[in-house]
């Protein structure tokens, strides 16, 4: 296991979760930050779930990071749904299911205006979140189809996000601990030399993703 890319990952999204989180909950008055703050949220979370899918094994040791994680799951993987389809990837088959949904997004396709462009942002996330569903069962979180232009499922959804958003956090103040006790770090002041006339060789090229 790598520790060190999961403590690493885990600094970053813990950053990212608590700076997005604390700008949202100051109230921006622009509809449009409130958004993008939202999406960054989405990003993050998800960033948390793939996290947690390589950090499987620490649980046996660690039962109380196991609990954090268990109490979240079915959050995460939503969050991940929607980044994978709304915000990381924004897929075909959502721009699709946009338009039937809402067909009023037809009169605003290649506005140059921010606020139309907020608008179709707004009812495709709408619709990502709807599409979390099976066509048996319903949705798999919510127990009908959300309309964020209802209160009511404005608030739901908002909730969800915000109480998913503090316990992710929990769990990555967890996370980062157990997997820094675990990592090796060398002793700056013992191997610097060394290591710089090593970082002075590094050689660049093109990452992959590898498999998350």
């Amino acid at each position: 296991m790598n520790y060190r890319h999961i403590c690493t990952g885990g600094m970053i999204a813990h950053h990212g979760l608590s700076t997005a989180h604390e700008a949202l909950e100051a109230g921006p008055t622009s509809v449009s930050m409130r958004l993008v703050l939202m999406r960054h949220l989405i990003m993050e979370i998800a960033n948390v779930a793939d996290l947690a899918a390589i950090s499987g094994a620490l649980y046996k040791d660690n039962p109380d990071l196991g609990e954090l994680h268990r109490s979240i799951r079915k959050a995460l993987e939503f969050f991940k749904y929607l980044r994978n389809v709304y915000v990381g990837h924004f897929v075909p088959d959502l721009t699709d299911k946009t338009f039937e949904w809402i067909p009023q997004t037809n009169a605003l396709l290649g506005g140059a205006d921010l606020n139309e462009q907020y608008v179709v942002g707004w009812f495709a996330l709408e619709t990502a979140i709807n599409t979390y569903s099976d066509p048996e069962t319903g949705h798999k979180v919510f127990d009908s189809d959300t309309d964020l232009n209802y209160p009511p499922n404005l608030t739901r959804f908002l909730n969800f996000l915000g109480e998913t958003v503090l316990a992710a956090i929990a769990y990555l103040v967890r996370l980062i601990t157990v997997t820094r006790s675990y990592a090796q770090v060398p002793d700056l002041q013992e191997n610097m030399f060394q290591m710089a006339v090593a970082a002075g060789q590094t050689e660049f090229s093109v990452l992959t993703k590898g498999k998350r």
